[in-house]
């Protein structure tokens, strides 16, 4: 069962130095989610050369025909996003929904989208151009 969280990104902009998303997030709990839900006011900036490279690793398999096959494994590196955040490589503007901060400020819905969009960008090594997330 769902506890009502959402939250989604749209890619509005990138290039060599800076990547940029705008997002949403809304709790579906509050009762007035409905005007946030479709309300992308908050921005996501990722400095380029915060987005961390995975380890990749090629061995040769034997196949059960006896063929040998090249396997390419992306094996994912762990990105701090606490660390990125005081460097300044990652800023936030936090959207209209948000209901809960961290410490700092920061709404933990955008925290959740930065992690997916860092996640997908270390499996595919492409930008991801859109972001869901739900809770």
């Amino acid at each position: 069962m769902s506890m009502g969280y959402g939250a989604y990104a749209n890619l509005v902009h990138f290039d060599d130095d800076l990547i940029m998303y705008s997002y949403c997030c809304y709790n579906v709990n509050n009762e007035n989610y409905n005007i946030f839900e479709k309300m992308e006011d908050g921005e996501l900036c990722i400095d380029r050369d915060a987005l961390v490279e995975p380890e990749i690793r090629e061995k040769i398999k034997k196949m059960p025909s006896g063929r040998r096959k090249q396997i390419v494994k992306r094996i994912k590196k762990h990105v701090s996003i606490e660390e990125l955040f005081y460097m300044g490589k990652i800023r936030v503007k936090n959207a209209s929904g948000t209901w809960k901060t961290t410490d700092f400020g920061i709404d933990v819905m955008a925290l959740s989208i930065l992690s997916k969009i860092f996640d997908e960008y270390q499996e595919t090594g492409v930008i991801p151009k859109n972001v869901v997330w739900y809770s």
